[in-house]
């Protein structure tokens, strides 16, 4: 049996009940914009998650829990290429984590990937009973009720911290005559207010810690409400595209005739019109995958290494994203682009494009 829809007239909560109460096998896929998120149930229970987005895959999460340091994740994925092991197995086995801690972050990994879900306003979802191959997923046992307990608590909590910073274009300041001294402060927060002292945007520091919206939110929030930080800034967020014109037939013909990027532009429109199709969503992927291949062919050689040709003080001139300024930040001259792309908590296509952007500037080179 299959079932689709939206968050906007389906509750989590409600879909996780009616899985567990019938005691389902099968996947429950969401999508929104770039974002694909899976949950893997046997007889109701949840057994695994597969997540797009990187800060969601085990490497970052533990990143972010400073269990591991990116020169060790380099290492373990620079191994993963070459054996096809699991990430989880190769920190194990190269004795960067114990098994103890692996299995603690795969349960925790999968819990953020649901806990994000409940953050969702809308979303299109698809539950399939067709069969999966277990052994491509790696096994826990979660309790779909302790889920459905925190992820309701967290929506109510994002409520309260949307309330103090409306979306993650805020900028955050310590306050003045504050002696950070006398405070008892977490390991993350000291993190969170050395990047709040750099004047960063709350978004900003999502990616510099590699962490997730609620994680880093809540902790600044927690830090505003005894009253560290104040709000300085809240910056105007980019604005909604425009009502699409653009059809997936144009979008297949875009892809046909190589004009990428076109057409992803094309089928994330018409995504925006019809959030449930999912022969959109499969586009957008696969069109995506053609541009990176195309980029590795023609600009950005995945075994190259990026290196300045200019003063990196220089680049304040450029006016760089938040995005391009944190791949700018990565390239060390001695780092490949491989490397680059496996490090990064952002999409690989986005690290590519900036890549290409930073060439074509002539602000770095390839050797």
């Amino acid at each position: 049996m299959s079932l689709s829809g939206n968050l906007k007239t389906m509750d989590l909560a409600e879909l996780l009940q009616w899985v567990t109460m019938g005691r389902k096998t099968g996947s429950l896929t969401f999508v929104r914009n770039k974002t694909k998120n899976s949950i893997f149930f046997k007889d109701g229970r949840i057994i695994s998650s597969r997540s797009n987005e990187p800060t969601k895959q085990l490497g970052h999460y533990l990143l972010f829990q400073g269990k591991l340091t990116e020169t060790q994740l380099k290492h373990a994925l620079e191994i993963q290429l070459q054996t096809r092991l699991t990430l989880g197995k190769i920190l194990v086995q190269e004795s960067l984590i114990t098994q103890e801690e692996a299995e603690k972050a795969l349960v925790g990994r999968t819990e953020e990937v649901i806990y994000d879900l409940f953050l969702w306003d809308e979303g299109y979802f698809h539950f399939s009973a067709d069969g999966f191959n277990l052994a491509e997923l790696i096994l826990i046992n979660l309790d779909i009720q302790a889920i459905i307990f925190e992820g309701v608590r967290r929506k109510d909590e994002w409520a309260r911290i949307r309330r103090v910073f409306p979306s993650n274009n805020v900028v955050l300041a310590i306050r003045a005559g504050l002696d950070l001294k006398n405070l008892a402060l977490k390991s993350l927060q000291k993190k969170l207010l050395f990047l709040v002292s750099q004047g960063k945007t709350i978004s900003e520091i999502i990616l510099e810690l590699h962490g997730s919206d609620f994680q880093v939110n809540f902790e600044l929030f927690q830090l505003y409400d005894i009253n560290v930080i104040d709000v300085k800034e809240i910056r105007e967020a980019p604005s909604p595209p425009d009502d699409p014109e653009a059809l997936l037939n144009r979008g297949q013909e875009l892809l046909r005739g190589g004009k990428y990027q076109e057409a992803i532009a094309a089928f994330q429109e018409a995504l925006q019109l019809d959030p449930q199709n999912s022969r959109a969503d499969e586009l957008v992927e696969t069109a995506e995958r053609a541009l990176c291949q195309e980029l590795y062919q023609t600009a950005v050689p995945p075994d190259k290494i990026p290196y300045f040709v200019v003063p990196e003080y220089a680049l304040t001139r450029f006016n760089l994203s938040h995005q391009e300024g944190f791949v700018a930040s990565r390239i060390s001259g001695a780092c490949d682009v491989r490397s680059i792309v496996m490090l990064s908590p952002l999409r690989e296509l986005d690290i590519l494009q900036i890549l290409d952007k930073l060439l074509k500037l002539e602000l770095i080179a390839l050797r």
